[in-house]
């Protein structure tokens, strides 16, 4: 009897241990699918207001990840104090972030082609070139959209927690861009002026898709 017991347990433990590890194999792709369900559930303002999470934490990925090289690489202490600076912002952020992001189904994103190659050519650079162009690149160019960006998401969000967040971000990022463009010096950030956002969140694109149905009933009376 208690070899029978013995042999019960141990092929339920089989069972269970190969149910675990299927749904390991399949947990991304299961996730992905549910998350892309969702998103088909969503109106046009939630949906703009998921790609401002998974561009904001692509965004927040990016910037620690190029700040830990700028420690590892940057002998001057201004450029090594501004990339702690921004490494201790984002672990602080992201809990918060990353909260969010759970809380509606989501992934964390992936980083964009676009910040892979900056991450590829602060690797290969060194010295004066590599302050200049982390100080730029991550100092001055990021910022400045990071702060377009969560402006205008700030004026548009409806969801409060978010709202809630990006409002109380808001300060902590123009104290990053201006302690960037104290670094990079008045001639150099006076040169570095981002003309759109990097297709993040395209609080812009909140706000168009917001006005295309007032446009679009102005048309209407216009032709009648």
């Amino acid at each position: 009897m208690r070899g029978f017991t013995a042999c019960v347990l141990a092929a339920a433990a089989a069972t269970l241990l190969a149910g675990i590890a299927r749904a390991q194999v399949a947990g991304p792709a299961v996730f992905a699918a549910a998350s892309a369900a969702n998103a088909k559930k969503l109106s046009v303002q939630q949906r703009e207001e998921w790609r401002f999470l998974k561009e904001a934490a692509a965004a927040s990925r990016f910037e620690s990840e190029a700040s830990r090289v700028a420690l590892a690489k940057s002998n001057d202490p201004r450029v090594r104090s501004f990339a702690a600076t921004l490494i201790k912002h984002h672990a602080d952020t992201g809990i918060a972030l990353q909260h969010m992001l759970h809380g509606r189904g989501m992934a964390p994103p992936m980083l964009a082609n676009a910040q892979r190659k900056t991450l590829n050519r602060l690797a290969r650079l060194s010295g004066v070139k590599f302050d200049r162009e982390y100080t730029e690149q991550v100092g001055l160019k990021y910022q400045q959209e990071d702060v377009q960006v969560y402006e205008k998401a700030a004026l548009v969000t409806q969801d409060p927690v978010l709202k809630g967040w990006i409002t109380q971000t808001l300060p902590t990022l123009r104290e990053h861009l201006a302690t960037a463009e104290r670094i990079a010096g008045p001639e150099t950030a006076a040169s570095i002026k981002v003309r759109a956002p990097r297709g993040r969140a395209a609080a812009g694109t909140m706000q168009r898709g917001l006005a295309q149905p007032v446009a679009a009933r102005a048309n209407e009376s216009n032709n009648r």
